[in-house]
């Protein structure tokens, strides 16, 4: 790796580290009014970094983010009014308790969003709403804790300011030493967030993002990932919110006011969304435009002046500043996707394969049967699935044909909890999960594999097979030797570094495949699996299905007749939701009456 590339993979460690010795260099220097109002541009970045860890990061555009500041800011003060006398210091009092607040109202909220499953569009309306709610309820909301007194609109004075010594002479700092001590607690914040981010948790979140139902197939619990990053979220943003009270002295309900509210997300995106550092870099040229041109002789035309500069930022740097920059770097870079142009065909390692079966039932158990009882499933008037009842075990595939609408998918989903079923049971081995999560499924022993590929696209083929296999074995190096086994047998070790998206079709499903085999799954679904495949990859997925077979229990939805006369196992055939046929593929294939469904001809249709 050159030293440019190095550079690049570290960017966000460097560059911000060096920001932060810079702005300390200049804390010292700069004019103490300019240093006051510096501080709330760092306040207002920290700000910024939460919604970039729930939007960038997580995919959900929240606009509460201001509710929790304002939160934590008033919280956070009460409690420092009423303790920080006997320490001196406000700050250990006023920082935690606005953390802990704004963290427990981002969880409330976070909780009704995500395990009612509502809609991107539903939760950011939600969000707005929980705001515009505070902001209305805090105009005439007044109560007496201790010494502070919360007086409605006339907001929350007497706040300490930000005291750094302990005793009851300690003095609050002044606008230099507190512009000092808000870089060093926002770049602790900062780097802590970041490390947090390129972690496990952060990898997690970012595969939601990208496809949260295939995060869910791989066995993780997609709304606790979800709301553990909502609440750390809202701990940053009740921080922020504390220290901005420490900051100016006072509160009043204009910190949940609209503007506040939807400033928040132009840091975001002037900076670069998704990059964390971009919201501080957002607050700082938001901040220093207002403050420059609101002294100058265009002061009247700040608000145009900046409209027009977002504007720019939109048209030319999609993704903010710190994107663009990226952007142009990259194209300096050598192209790790390379590797993908140059890939032949995957050819399955017969050998390698057989080893991870063997070691998979190692881990995971025997297999295990899959059956239902009468499913049920309908949506009003239509019934793709009609009391349908199938025994599944190892040692033979399984395939479900049938033509279009006839209900093969539809079974299929309603197996893997996708759809709920109105009526009958489904069975994995000695466990009801009729009514169990996907996730849970898959944790007993379920793998599955949907129609299209699902891969997540801005991740390395190595870190999908790696986020698969931690799913199932928890431990980073174990994780690491499943991921490895996967990728051999796979033969695509000199595409280990490549973005999944830039595969071709029939590679992502493979990896899609190589994602469930992560999991060591017991009962393994495959809808359509060799849809988009060469002659030559059908062939070695037949290979693979049949070996699956010796180890696991297979079923196959699929169209290709040919392929599923490739697997000589049990055939069995659905027609308007309901079981038609059954048998061997060669005695259906001379059955008249499938023959009639499959071409539409009156008598069985």
């Amino acid at each position: 790796m050159s030293i440019s590339e190095n550079l690049y993979k570290h960017a966000g460690l460097v560059f911000p580290a060096g920001a932060v010795v810079l702005a300390l260099v200049f804390a010292g220097q700069i004019d103490p009014y300019l240093a006051f109002v510096a501080t709330s541009w760092v306040i207002f970045g920290l700000l910024g970094l939460s919604l970039d860890v729930v939007w960038g990061r997580g995919g959900l555009l929240s606009l509460g983010q201001t509710a929790f500041y304002g939160l934590g800011g008033y919280f956070g003060s009460v409690v420092a009014i009423n303790l920080a006398p006997a320490t001196g210091n406000s700050l250990i009092w006023a920082l935690p308790a606005g953390a802990a607040f704004g963290a427990l109202a981002a969880a409330a909220l976070g909780y009704v969003i995500f395990f009612a499953r509502m809609g991107p569009l539903q939760s950011t309306i939600l969000s707005y709403t929980f705001t515009l709610l505070l902001w209305s309820v805090t105009q005439t909301f007044k109560l007496d804790v201790g010494e502070a007194s919360i007086g409605g609109d006339n907001g929350m004075s007497n706040i300490p300011g930000i005291v750094l010594g302990f005793g009851e002479d300690a003095e609050p700092l002044g606008p230099n030493a507190a512009f000092a001590a808000a870089i060093v607690i926002a770049a602790l914040l900062y780097f802590f967030t970041r490390w947090l981010m390129r972690g496990t948790f952060g990898r997690i979140v970012d595969c939601i993002r990208i496809d949260a139902e295939k995060t869910e197939l791989l066995g993780y619990d997609v709304r606790k990932y979800q709301l553990l990053n909502f609440a750390y979220s809202g701990a940053l943003a009740g921080l922020a919110g504390a220290l901005f009270g420490l900051w100016a002295n006072y509160l009043n309900p204009s910190i949940f006011s609209v503007q506040e509210a939807l400033l928040v997300p132009i840091y975001v995106l002037v900076g670069g969304l998704g990059t964390l550092s971009g919201a501080f870099l957002g607050a700082l040229a938001i901040g220093a435009l207002s403050f420059f041109l609101g002294g100058g002789a265009v002061g009247g035309q700040t608000t145009l002046i900046l409209g027009g500069v977002l504007i720019l930022l939109v048209l030319f740097l999609q993704n903010g500043i710190l994107g663009g920059l990226g952007n142009l770097w990259r194209k300096s870079l050598s192209d790790p996707n390379e590797a993908a142009r140059n890939a032949g065909a995957v050819k399955i390692d017969s050998t390698v394969l057989g080893e991870i079966l063997q070691d998979a039932a190692k881990d995971a158990g025997p297999a295990k049967n899959m059956g239902t009882d009468e499913a049920f499933k309908q949506f009003g008037g239509v019934i793709p699935v009609n009391k349908v009842t199938q025994t599944f075990t190892p040692g033979k595939p399984y395939s479900l044909i049938g033509p279009n609408g006839a209900g093969k998918s539809s079974f299929l989903k309603t197996c893997v909890g996708m759809y709920k079923p109105e009526g009958g049971t489904v069975t994995l081995g000695h466990d009801d999960i009729t009514h169990a999560p996907i996730f849970d499924r898959v944790r007993k022993g379920m793998g599955v594999k949907n129609q299209k590929p699902q891969v997540f696209g801005e991740l390395t083929v190595a870190d999908n097979l790696w986020t698969a296999a931690f799913a199932r074995t928890h431990d980073t190096d174990k994780a690491e030797e499943v991921a490895a086994k996967i990728l051999s047998m796979l033969g695509l070790e000199g595409q280990s570094g490549v973005q999944a998206s830039a595969l071709s079709h029939g590679q992502q499903q493979w990896l899609d495949i190589g994602m469930v085999l992560c999991l060591a799954p017991r009962v393994v679904l495959l809808d359509e699996p060799a849809a988009g495949m060469t002659n030559e990859e059908t062939r070695e997925l037949s290979s693979l299905v049949r070996t699956l077979a010796k180890h696991t229990t297979v079923v196959v939805v699929e169209h290709d007749m040919e392929f599923v006369r490739t697997l000589e196992g049990h055939v069995t055939v659905l027609h308007q939701g309901e079981v038609f046929a059954e048998g061997d593929i060669e005695t259906l294939r001379a059955d008249d009456r499938v023959l009639d469904i499959y071409l539409g001809r009156s008598e069985h249709v």
